[in-house]
């Protein structure tokens, strides 16, 4: 048994579809994702029918932790707009369903992180799917983590791929031009696809509900 994560897939269904046939799953392997199915790539839709068709496990992104919060989008905020224009309400119900963590015998898949001086089911869940660095310390949340499961996260593009002694980033920032990365966990193996565009500039803040917290 094989086990991939897959970095913020951000609507790229081509990269995604690549990545997986490039990982050739068997029928014992496992296929988890960091979240961030959705938004700012053109396919949301096609992306989580994928994702769905393919059996993917995957944890609740910021993406869809606001597109739930921000349901029915009624009001004329960006936010609303751009959920509006995805057309996926069919798979609301679905999204309700994601876990904000899992955690296996020896790993750890949380979208963005948490804060390690706060048991892992006592973090809220905004600060699961949006924290990077800590309010009290002002350093990266993983900076004090040292536990014996290793975390794999995301939603940190800017930062990149990391491989650290407890933790690995997998945002490769797909959706912004750069690549779609997923890691095999059993053979210590990295998988990647180019993006086939810039379908969004990391520059734009044209999503920050962050802000409203």
């Amino acid at each position: 048994m094989r086990t991939l994560v897959i970095g913020d897939i951000h609507g790229c269904y081509d990269e995604l579809a690549s990545l997986v046939e490039k990982f050739n799953p068997e029928s014992r392997d496992r296929i988890f994702t960091v979240g961030d199915i959705i938004n700012r790539g053109p396919f949301s839709g096609k992306c989580i029918e994928f994702v769905r068709e393919m059996k993917i496990t995957s944890v609740m992104g910021n993406h869809e932790h606001w597109y739930i919060k921000s349901w029915p989008f009624d009001d004329n905020s960006v936010e609303s707009f751009n959920f509006r224009r995805l057309e996926i309400e069919e798979h609301l119900e679905w999204m309700k369903t994601l876990q904000y963590y899992i955690i296996n015998d020896d790993f750890i898949i949380v979208h963005a992180g948490f804060d390690p001086a706060i048991a892992f089911k006592d973090n809220s869940r905004d600060v699961l799917v949006s924290v990077r660095t800590l309010e009290h310390t002002g350093a990266p949340w993983f900076d004090g983590y040292y536990g014996t499961k290793h975390i794999y996260f995301g939603h940190w593009a800017k930062l990149g791929l990391m491989f650290g002694k407890y933790v690995t980033a997998l945002d490769t920032g797909c959706v912004y031009g750069n690549k779609l990365s997923g890691y095999i966990i059993e053979e210590n193996r990295l998988i990647q696809v180019p993006a086939k565009k810039v379908y969004h500039s990391i520059y734009e803040d044209t999503f920050n509900p962050e802000k409203r917290q």
